[in-house]
């Protein structure tokens, strides 16, 4: 199990830290500027501060359950799709938890230092910490803002090594990269982050859809074998896929005895039943 997770790092590490922006929120620069906005298009009359806890419910909705008509609601009338759009957040005019940044630097240093067998202070959480800091906090005129990918990931990590330890560690973060590199080859195009846009196009699901969806549900909830997809070709429809790759964590995960991952295995599981309710409520994906 733990070669499992081990040779899906790459992957795993490239998913979590996309993941991010899922439970991030507007920074005050952003929310100041959506207030200015919708103020401009008559959509909203109140103070900065009521607008500010309305922003704060809308993005406290699971990332794939935000629709256009929530904003609708709450707003003086209808918005247009490009106002729409602007409520899509990057790492550089979002908010990203400290808690969220620890719990990735936790699980990273744990999996490498089983995973690889080493306790190198370059795999510390402190530097794996401060590697995530870097990449949700780009500069304005260097790094990207979103889509992260493998490499991405990597360079941060060589410059925040070498910031602290300059080349002194240079032959052990090497030999980490060097395996880990090959790992990512080995996992083929699958590590590459899906595009994601401002707002999703309703597709709806089919039956045979709904009755995997409830099945993995059903399954969930109670601990055991989630089924795989009926059809051969997997999953087509965004949400869908997104949910297959999450069971494929959860089932990455599910017997493990080690306490590291154990919380981690806990939220994939929320996680999988969160998706399941909202795709049995709009039975879209």
């Amino acid at each position: 199990m733990i070669n499992e997770l081990w040779n899906a790092f790459p992957r795993l590490v490239v998913e979590k830290i996309n993941a991010l922006l899922d439970e991030a929120e507007p920074n005050s620069m952003k929310a100041f500027q959506l207030y200015k906005a919708c103020q401009s298009d008559n959509l909203w009359e109140g103070t900065f501060e009521r607008f500010q806890k309305k922003l704060e419910a809308y993005f406290a909705i699971p990332k794939r359950e935000r629709k256009k008509s929530q904003l609708d609601q709450w707003l003086e009338r209808p918005v247009s799709m490009d106002i729409f759009a602007s409520f899509h957040l990057t790492f550089r005019n979002a908010m990203v938890s400290s808690r969220a940044l620890t719990d990735l630097a936790s699980w990273s240093h744990h999996l490498v230092r089983v995973g690889y067998k080493t306790n190198s202070v370059v795999i510390s959480e402190d530097v794996f910490t401060k590697t995530f800091n870097v990449i949700v906090n780009p500069s304005h005129f260097e790094g990207k803002d979103e889509h992260i990918v493998f490499d991405d990931f990597t360079d941060a990590w060589k410059k925040i090594v070498f910031k602290l330890f300059g080349k002194q560690h240079d032959a052990e973060l090497n030999a980490i990269l060097k395996e880990l590199h090959w790992l990512n080859t080995q996992l083929g195009d699958h590590d590459h982050p899906v595009p994601e846009h401002g707002f999703f196009p309703t597709i709806y699901l089919t039956q045979t859809e709904i009755d995997w969806t409830l099945a993995v549900r059903t399954a969930a909830l109670d601990f055991g074998a989630i089924p795989k997809f009926p059809l051969s070709r997997g999953p087509q429809k965004p949400m869908l896929i997104d949910l297959n790759r999450v069971i494929h964590l959860y089932n990455i995960v599910k017997n493990t005895k080690l306490p590291e991952l154990v919380q981690h295995r806990d939220r994939i599981r929320s996680t999988i039943l969160d998706r399941c309710e909202a795709l049995i409520r709009e039975k879209a994906a």
